[in-house]
């Protein structure tokens, strides 16, 4: 039942125990958790946040983010532009509507991307189920043209 906050820039938080909380505002804040019902939000510019137990749920609003949880039933979601999310537990579920945004996760967890035009506005959303074959496993996607596009190495 932890509880760790910072606000600095540079912070780093960790919890190993179930039902942790750990929120952090300042830029190139690192959170890590371990255990079940984890939930960790960062609002700095290129934090990184990780969680492997089951049911987390991870935010992220600063620009070049990147996100990743290997535990079932998670909920991950990343607004800042140039961020990256993973996933790589099951019955997931995760979200990066950022300005060119990346994601990629396993098969049958589901998606979604935002695509904007040159002027910054939202065009398109696109949800999908990670099916092995229209969207390929671990692969990271960005969306271009309305349509879930392999993205370059990330």
């Amino acid at each position: 039942y932890s509880k760790l906050a910072a606000s600095g820039h540079y912070s780093q938080l960790a919890a190993s125990g179930n039902y942790s909380k750990l929120a952090a505002s300042g830029d190139y804040s690192q959170l890590a958790a371990s255990g079940d019902y984890s939930k960790l939000a960062a609002s700095g510019d290129y934090s990184k946040l990780a969680a492997s137990g089951h049911y987390s749920q991870l935010a992220a609003s600063g620009n070049s983010s990147q996100l990743a949880a290997s535990g079932d039933y998670s909920k991950l979601a990343v607004s800042g532009d140039y961020s990256k999310l993973k996933i790589t537990g099951e019955k997931s579920v995760g979200a990066n509507i950022g300005i060119n945004g990346k994601i990629k996760g396993k098969k049958g967890n589901w998606i979604t991307l935002a695509e904007y035009n040159g002027k910054y506005e939202p065009i398109c959303v696109l949800s999908a189920r990670i099916d092995g074959e229209k969207i390929k496993e671990n692969t990271w996607y960005c969306l271009k043209d309305g349509k879930f596009t392999e993205s370059e190495k990330a």
